[in-house]
């Protein structure tokens, strides 16, 4: 009998300080998850930055800034290696191991397909002015087959880079990058290739281009307000008209 009551104080002892346990357990966890909604709202303002701030990357002029790495981008030119003699190529391959064999310096290249661009050549017809009637309707005519060409958006073109870097004090990267950058032309000059240091805004429609390959937006554009981006027919038949009325005002 006095065993029976002995389990039975134990038993009841066993109820009343596991429900202890739990109630405390229960009163920790709340205080637990009541600090969760408080880092999830730290973890929204760390997350609300820019890419910039993320990869620490900066454009300053014509300068790509990474960390103490600084950069500049240039577009080379291509050469159509099948339609050289025998003599030719081997010229320019020698070229080009010469020009390998002088670099010093941190450089990689860099290779992409990018959509035809006739805006240069759009641009410089527009400002060739004449006075012949037969051939400013033959320029008409081009310059609406090189912008269709340019909106179809159908033809791409393999473009090659070099990006020539400098490791060191900002106040110093664009005396060295400079030097780097016309001894590097002097070399690949010898092998016909042309080459030209990219500015601020191409080097914008350059990383625009590769982040956003579908887009036919060009951020430059963008950040002139695109008042040129996009001309409607009938915007485009007015300024031809426009144009047109002028010309023979002159005449």
């Amino acid at each position: 009998m006095v065993i029976m009551i002995l389990f039975l104080v134990l038993s009841i002892l066993m109820v009343v300080s596991t429900a202890i346990y739990l109630n405390k357990k229960k009163k920790q966890q709340k205080k637990i998850f009541s600090t969760i909604p408080h880092t999830k709202d730290k973890n929204k303002k760390k997350s609300n930055k820019q890419l910039s701030d993320i990869l620490d990357i900066k454009i300053k002029d014509d300068i790509i800034c990474l960390g103490n790495r600084y950069s500049k981008v240039l577009s080379l030119g291509n050469i159509d290696f099948n339609m050289l003699s025998e003599n030719e190529q081997t010229s320019i391959e020698n070229s080009l191991m010469k020009t390998a064999k002088a670099i010093t310096y941190p450089i990689q290249f860099f290779s992409t397909t990018e959509f035809i661009d006739t805006t240069k050549i759009i641009d410089l017809m527009k400002s060739n002015k004449t006075r012949n009637p037969k051939v400013q309707d033959y320029k008409k005519h081009l310059i609406k087959y090189l912008q269709c060409l340019m909106e179809n958006r159908s033809i791409s073109v393999v473009k090659n880079y070099a990006i020539v870097s400098y490791d060191g004090l900002y106040e110093n990267a664009e005396q060295e990058l400079n030097g780097y950058i016309s001894t590097f032309k002097a070399n690949i000059a010898n092998a016909k290739v042309e080459c030209e240091v990219l500015n601020e805004d191409s080097l914008y429609d350059l990383i625009y281009r590769e982040l956003n390959k579908n887009s036919a937006l060009a951020i430059s554009m963008l950040k002139k307000g695109g008042e040129k981006l996009y001309v409607g027919k009938e915007q485009e038949d007015t300024k031809e008209e426009n144009t047109e009325a002028e010309t023979k005002e002159k005449q």
